[in-house]
């Protein structure tokens, strides 16, 4: 088998066959008979089918396996299971499936779970960890199967996008690679870094700027920056964008340069990066402050703060209605400040972010899944420029504001109900949000840190959305839907096709999932509901407040951006915390 769309089906005849020959025909169907292996009887006559087997696996980027419920105990004819013998069929596919890194899907049909780590043999306990596929009976089978095509199209997608990038590159450049460098020979098999030829790439166009360069439509320039990465069972599109060092600025856009000169501001932009972490100098120059030492600029009690020209780094990810990822992209800023609260027990970081404010749609659109017909009607707000912490407040961060000195309330300082000191604070009401950043006010003005950021509030409900969506109009930041993996929430019923997910039933350390929205926001989704407040300055005695975001125990459908609920403002409950929202100094 030669294709470079081959799927390898492995499966059990005994226990299996029937509902394999309907997943086989759905394959066919979809990708054509020279795409999917699937019988032994096709091995020639007199061959070692070890070979033989070892070598169609090794030909094929998917390979499905199909586990029954009876997958685990069939055995030979001795009474022994067939897994534990090294020359089993289905262990030899398996096995060298991973052996050679092939994105190895786990099918369970007929109600079936993935086999643990202790029950497998040794080449085959990396499956325990794979992520499984459920194909059911009718009525599901189809919708099933839709599904299972749609995640193995994403792996070709990324194959054949992997392939024309280092065409697009090679041709952009001329046939002769860049010394110590090769061109990848096959259609079949992507250059193992991608990366690398790109920036040799960069770096040679930039040698050769006074040589005459082939006009490039706009869309081969976009497709020669969409490197797609292929490896441990991975099919997402991978991205990095490293913007021009900048402050955080209010006004007007700028236009759009010419994508003629991309490779130029790609490799100004990485220049500057590095050297503004190299050079204190230069960093100032840029806008980034440049840190006094290594320790806090002063060393009042309480509160001080952080600034340092390394870059704010972070990842998000974008999935389809499937749940499958559709992009990662890495993002670094250096418009970030840390707060430094001191403890008994040593210093405790509250990191902002910088959100250049702007207009959008203010709501959920009618056809949105999950949309209370009885909300307001979407609308057009704006917002200026703020600051927001980058995580809902944890418990260590409460803890080390529960020590300054009472502006208005008493703080408990340890109210949360599922304790742990990166996870987030629960069970403290609005106004007990409110005091926590009454008291960074108050240190802030008794001690003044060198910190643009004199005054700290919760968000309003714009300015919440606004953050959450970081520039998307889909349901979520991620995209069409929330996978688990994304995100702690009640995931057992599912928001779109993607499949069922888990239920932990209990609150998550902050940016436990690692992947942020565009603005370097983590847990907008989930984990707790967040206060927020009608106005910048709200009225103290408001009976309700709004709350934002979903909670650990929220479906999908009250995880959505633009979902809002109310609660009684001296609420405490396991389900809210808060984030905050920094003001610079108005000038």
């Amino acid at each position: 088998m030669s294709s470079a769309k081959s799927i390898f089906i492995s499966y059990r005849r005994r226990t299996s066959i029937d509902i394999t020959g309907r997943i086989y025909d759905r394959l066919v169907a979809h990708f054509g008979e020279n795409s999917v292996f699937k019988d032994v009887d096709s091995i020639p006559f007199g061959v070692n089918f070890r070979h033989h087997l070892e070598q169609e696996v090794s030909h094929c980027p998917v390979l499905l396996a199909i586990i029954d419920p009876d997958w685990l105990g069939v055995t030979d004819d001795r009474g022994r299971p067939k897994l534990v013998n090294p020359a089993d069929w289905v262990r030899i596919e398996i096995e060298t499936a991973l052996q050679r890194d092939r994105l190895v899907i786990p099918v369970l049909v007929g109600g079936a779970t993935l086999p643990e780590e202790r029950d497998l043999p040794e080449g085959l306990k990396a499956l325990a960890y794979r992520q499984s596929a459920q194909v059911r009976c009718d009525p599901d089978f189809h919708r099933d199967l839709d599904r299972l095509i749609h995640r193995v199209e994403g792996v070709f997608t990324s194959l054949a996008v992997g392939t024309e990038s280092a065409a697009l590159v090679k041709d952009r450049l001329g046939a002769t690679a860049p010394e110590g460098r090769s061109w990848p020979s096959t259609p079949t098999s992507p250059p193992a870094n991608l990366i690398d030829e790109l920036a040799a790439a960069l770096a040679t166009a930039s040698a050769a700027a006074t040589t005459p360069v082939p006009k490039m439509g706009r869309r081969r320039w976009l497709r020669m920056m969409g490197l797609g990465l292929v490896g441990s069972g991975s099919a997402l599109a991978i991205h990095q964008r490293v913007p021009a060092l900048q402050t955080l600025r209010t006004g007007g856009t700028p236009p759009m340069p010419d994508l003629s000169t991309l490779p130029h501001r790609i490799q100004t932009a990485l220049e500057q990066a590095e050297a503004a972490i190299a050079s204190p100098d230069l960093a100032s120059e840029l806008g980034t402050p440049e840190p006094e030492s290594s320790e806090l600029a002063n060393s009042d009690p309480g509160l001080g703060a952080m600034t340092s020209s390394e870059l704010y780094s972070y990842e998000s990810v974008s999935v389809d209605e499937f749940g499958m990822g559709r992009s990662q992209v890495k993002f670094s800023t250096p418009s970030h400040q840390a707060l430094q609260l001191e403890t008994p027990v040593g210093p405790v970081m509250l990191r902002l972010v910088a959100i250049t404010g702007g207009q959008f749609v203010l709501g959920a659109p009618d056809s949105e899944p999950g949309r209370d017909p009885t909300q307001p009607a979407q609308t057009i707000a704006a917002v200026d420029s703020f600051w927001m912490s980058v995580h809902p407040i944890t418990q260590g961060q409460w803890r080390a504001v529960a020590q300054m000195p009472r502006v208005n309330l008493d703080l408990n300082p340890n109210p949360a109900y599922f304790t742990g000191s990166d996870r987030p604070v629960e069970q403290v009401s609005w106004a007990e949000a409110v005091e926590f950043c009454d008291r960074l006010n108050q240190f802030a003005k008794t001690y003044p840190s060198g910190s643009s950021l004199k005054h700290y509030r919760l968000p309003t409900e714009a300015e919440w959305e606004y953050a959450c969506r970081a520039k998307t109009t889909t349901p979520f930041h991620t995209g069409q839907t929330l996978t688990t993996d994304l995100a702690n929430y009640n995931g057992t019923q599912p928001y779109r096709q993607e499949p069922p997910g888990q239920f932990r039933g209990t609150t998550t350390a902050v940016g436990a999932f690692g992947k942020a929205n565009d603005f370097g926001l983590y847990d907008m989704h989930g984990n707790v509901l967040e206060w927020c407040s009608a106005q910048p300055n709200p009225a103290a005695d408001d009976t309700w407040q709004v709350v934002r975001g979903g909670s650990w125990q929220s479906p999908p459908q009250q995880c959505r951006s633009a979902f809002r609920s109310g609660r009684k403002a001296d609420t405490r409950s396991n389900e809210v915390g808060f984030r905050i929202v920094g003001e610079a100094v108005q000038s």
